[in-house]
């Protein structure tokens, strides 16, 4: 885990996943995914995905990341990576 990475925030998704306040505001710009509701107290935040499904975002501190997610810096943003191998069948 890399938690070096200059980011603005990370976020823990309802879906098992985790982004950087980066992938966020790129996936609701490109209208990927669209605002729905944002609780400031605590912060959580609505979004509808593409597919028609919400997705809760909560934040999170880096030293929260598990093992598997690494935060990789390229070009002007950066983003949370799944290290993990796929299992083999």
């Amino acid at each position: 885990m890399s938690v070096n990475a200059p980011v603005d925030a990370l976020f823990a998704g309802s879906n098992g996943r985790y982004y950087t306040e980066w992938q966020v505001r790129r996936r609701l710009s490109a209208g990927n995914w669209k605002r729905c509701i944002r609780q400031r107290s605590p912060d959580r935040r609505l979004v509808g995905t593409g597919d028609g499904a919400l997705l809760l975002l909560v934040p999170i501190e880096p030293d929260e990341l598990p093992a598997w997610a690494e935060i990789r810096v390229a070009g002007r943003g950066a983003r949370v990576v799944d290290t993990r191998r796929p299992i083999p069948k």
